[in-house]
């Protein structure tokens, strides 16, 4: 860009997506309050009623943290994320991602998904080969594929992936998530790994395994407590071959509530997991594909390429595509 810097079209891009593609806001409800807009998407899927659900927020000016957290409860999804123009001049677009609980620095559907969205709404163009959002973590550059003028494909480039403590005790660690010894693969220990969040991966033996793993939420908390680990998210998988094309099975263990049918930020970790461990062919570590959400009736894809340096891991994408369901307004 040479008429303009990367905030600058980026807060152009809002602008114009805000009024091209939302209409005017009405500042005149009977009610003293306001409407903001959404796109509503699942992701991590090509059809609707699959994949994990969001909404995205492009047009969020005047909202505050209580606000924001206000309107992703009233969601009840996972995260909702709120598109801001960005403050750094290494960014495109400032992205918030709330929970139902809390504003969180990094989530992977949530990054994925608004990517679409800004696709969906114009403020990213068609043909636009790379964006980078501004998320808690830091600068986020998204790699965008295109096909007859619309959005395909999004790959997120995580943190350098980093690989913590492990847990040995397969007899410990199976009665942990409720299945029996001889299925946790003893091809690799256990291990917390990083890319942005931190998740305990866990490779089972079959699909089966993997589908009848059940937290036992104290025995979970001793096995971490006495490794000298910090409460984790359980993110289970196995490379057992199925009907599909997938490279791995999984699931994010639920500790109470719904069960999260797609984790972008579990899947870089566990994909740089089976490639340390070489748990897929070397050949086929940078087009891992991870299917998620079968027991959750939400199936989804996660696509994972791991990056080499000198035979060690280096750096890992997560990528994805999205459809969008609806759009719509929430007054505050």
């Amino acid at each position: 860009m040479t008429d303009m810097t990367r905030r600058e079209f980026g807060v152009a891009a809002l602008g114009s997506m805000a009024v091209a593609a939302q209409g005017p806001r009405d500042p005149a409800r009977a009610d003293g309050g306001r409407a903001y807009r959404y796109v509503h998407l699942d992701v991590f899927t090509d059809r609707r009623m699959a994949g994990n659900q969001l909404l995205v927020y492009t047009d969020p000016g005047g909202l505050d943290s209580d606000a924001m957290q206000a309107l992703t409860r009233e969601s009840n999804y996972s995260e909702n994320t709120f598109v801001f123009p960005a403050e750094q001049p290494a960014a495109d677009y400032r992205v918030r991602i709330f929970t139902r609980t809390a504003e969180t620095p990094f989530a992977g559907h949530p990054t994925i998904g608004t990517a679409f969205a800004l696709a969906h709404t114009g403020a990213l163009k068609p043909g636009t080969a790379r964006t980078t959002f501004q998320l808690g973590v830091g600068p986020t550059p998204l790699d965008l594929e295109w096909k007859d003028g619309k959005l395909a494909f999004a790959w997120m480039t995580q943190q350098k992936p980093t690989f913590g403590k492990t847990i040995t005790d397969r007899a410990a660690l199976a009665a942990a998530i409720g299945v029996e010894p001889q299925f946790v693969d003893p091809a690799a220990p256990a291990q917390e790994v990083y890319s942005g969040s931190t998740f305990f991966i866990v490779p089972l033996a079959t699909r089966k395994a993997v589908d009848g793993a059940v937290l036992d939420r104290a025995k979970v908390d001793a096995l971490f407590a006495a490794a000298g680990i910090q409460r984790r998210g359980i993110y289970v998988f196995s490379t057992e071959h199925g009907s599909d094309s997938a490279t791995a099975y999984s699931r994010m263990l639920p500790a109470g509530g719904i069960e999260d049918p797609a984790t972008g930020s579990a899947v870089g970790p566990a994909g740089s997991f089976m490639a340390k461990h070489r748990l897929v062919p070397a050949d086929r570590a940078g087009s891992i594909v991870v299917l998620q959400g079968v027991l959750a009736r939400r199936p989804s894809l996660l696509h994972v390429r791991v990056e080499f340096t000198g035979g060690e891991v280096s750096g890992v994408k997560v990528g994805g595509t999205s459809v969008v369901v609806g759009e719509g307004t929430m007054a505050v």
